[in-house]
């Protein structure tokens, strides 16, 4: 791992944050499927676990870089809260993830899910536009009359190529060979 991405060198701060990462968005990605929600009780819990998590292992540095990733997932994604792109839940969550993995990691996740986000959202027009007459009820997607997408599984799949390309993946965390 480099030091400019987080600043965890040890396998148990790094496996405490990525167990984190995996519960929070889990639990994010099937609240946001069910309701079009990501409540607070789920993100105010994990904010202030990276914030100890950093401030006991790397100290007021580790505070600050923690600080800088919030501020960077909640900049790249408010503009599109602002104009009613996104729920305030999306922008929350990507603060979050970005004050576990820092400023760069949350510019890596941001794009990443912007990115998986545009395919999502094709594939949803695509769906209502095409989809078979003959399709089960069941079988189609959950309010196929509303504009909106739950934007978890965006975020969910952009932190995980962040933390792929941050050199976060476990392989790499316990220097399993690539």
């Amino acid at each position: 791992m480099t030091d400019s991405y987080v600043p965890f060198n040890d396998v148990i701060t790094s496996a405490t944050i990525i167990c984190t990462l995996f519960v929070l968005l889990a639990a994010s990605v099937v609240t946001d499927l069910r309701s079009h929600r990501i409540p607070n009780i789920l993100l105010a819990p994990a904010l202030s676990l990276a914030l100890l998590i950093h401030t006991m292992n790397g100290g007021a540095d580790s505070l600050l870089l923690a600080s800088g990733g919030f501020v960077t997932g909640l900049a790249m994604f408010l503009p599109f809260y602002l104009v009613g792109g996104l729920a305030g839940g999306d922008v929350k969550l990507l603060a979050v993830v970005g004050c576990f993995i820092g400023p760069w990691g949350a510019v890596i996740a941001g794009l990443a899910t912007m990115m998986v986000g545009a395919v999502f959202g094709i594939v949803v027009i695509a769906w209502r536009r095409f989809r078979p007459a003959f399709a089960v009820p069941a079988l189609q997607l959950a309010g196929a009359g509303i504009t909106t997408i739950a934007y978890a599984p965006a975020i969910a799949a952009g932190t995980l190529i962040a933390l792929w390309y941050i050199g976060y993946a476990p392989a790499q965390i316990v220097g399993w060979p690539s």
